[in-house]
């Protein structure tokens, strides 16, 4: 389950490169911070029931764990891009 969760935040994100996403950024960009979020704690959740049951998909979990991680570091340095974008332009707009 966790790595469906990751697998559709990495989709949300990739609709940047279709174009649709642009519409609307902030709507794709936390779509993908909670479906990350989903996957890191359903990944963490499979991982435990694995253990404890002795069940199979523990190694699915983790790659939903890890994957959900390095979607929200690439959600995080979204975010410091646009706040540095927003910050050039009033340094831009103060030189004029």
């Amino acid at each position: 389950m966790s790595l469906f969760f990751a697998a559709c935040g990495y989709a949300s994100l990739g609709n940047f490169f279709t174009g649709i996403a642009w519409l609307n950024p902030g709507i794709f960009v936390s779509m993908a911070v909670l479906s990350a979020l989903t996957a890191i704690v359903s990944g963490h959740v499979g991982r435990h029931r694995g253990r404890r049951l002795g069940g199979d998909g523990r190694g699915m979990a983790l790659a939903g764990i890890l994957l959900g991680w390095l979607l929200l570091f690439i959600c995080a340095l979204i975010g410091l891009a646009f706040i540095g974008f927003i910050a050039g332009l009033t340094f831009l707009a103060d030189n004029l």
